[in-house]
């Protein structure tokens, strides 16, 4: 019987360090030279790897499409830190993920009147179906916005919840913008997520929408094991020092049996 392949994508040495570590990893040959490669020897049950995607959206994309080519896995994790820019979301929280958007893609007219603004709390979302947006015919038929694979999600969403482990519902926004103002934080979760309302959860992660984007491509399950780093919506600062304590042993310990309840 053919062992299940999982792939996980990191941005950062301190996000994978541990999981590394923890999988006995091995490395391999840079993909196309660039991206560190990683294959576990651990794990009897399962063939893992580990790719290191560097930081932003369209390493990601890159990185992830070809390492699926080389690696052919059957499901696909993001591991990572998320800035959280809702209420509800504090630093150390562990997310289940609802969803993937590119909070980047803005057109700078007003959502009201359509008028040009630089009030970025007004702009309105580049994806949608009015006339002057993107729409999915624009795009080839395909999603702008894309929900995780329900099984997945679901298999996650129980076994965190037997572990007893907290998780936060929130949708993840990807692209290479940053947010502080609050009001833009609004605006995000209103023009950008289905339902239009301000107060719906979500984080941003640079590099998570593309990779859901190749993962839907290839028709492979996509998920993410996230965690808040920071939170500019409570003043809670970015302390790049800690990231690697959010993805401790304890937490990669929950994931290796996660797997093994997936499977």
């Amino acid at each position: 019987m053919a062992k299940s392949k999982i792939l996980f994508i990191g941005a950062m040495d301190r996000e994978i360090r541990q999981l590394l570590q923890y999988f006995q990893c091995i490395k391999k040959d840079k993909i196309k030279g660039i991206y560190p490669f990683w294959l576990s020897k651990k794990n009897n049950l399962l063939e893992l790897a580990v790719v290191q995607s560097f930081v932003g959206d369209t390493n990601a994309c890159i990185s992830a499409a070809l390492t699926i080519q080389k690696f052919r896995p059957d499901f696909v994790f993001k591991i990572g830190c998320v800035g959280g820019n809702s209420k509800g979301l504090h630093t150390g929280d562990i997310l289940l993920p609802l969803g993937f958007f590119h909070s980047g893609s803005w057109i700078t007219r007003s959502n009201i009147d359509n008028s040009p603004t630089s009030d970025a709390s007004l702009w309105q979302s580049v994806f949608g179906e009015k006339p002057y947006q993107i729409s999915k015919d624009n795009l080839g038929n395909r999603p702008y916005f894309l929900k995780p694979d329900q099984r997945l999600a679901n298999k996650f969403k129980q076994y965190f919840t037997q572990q007893k482990v907290k998780l936060k519902p929130c949708y993840i926004g990807g692209g290479n913008i940053w947010f502080f103002d609050l009001k833009f934080m609004e605006n995000v979760a209103e023009m950008q997520i289905p339902g239009n309302n301000k107060l719906q959860p979500w984080g941003a992660d640079m590099e998570s929408y593309s990779i859901a984007q190749v993962c839907n491509v290839f028709a492979i399950p996509f998920l993410g094991f996230y965690r808040i780093s920071n939170s500019d919506y409570y003043n809670e600062p970015y302390q790049p020092e800690n990231v690697a304590k959010l993805f401790d042993f304890r937490l990669i310990s929950l994931i290796d049996k996660f797997l093994r309840f997936l499977l």
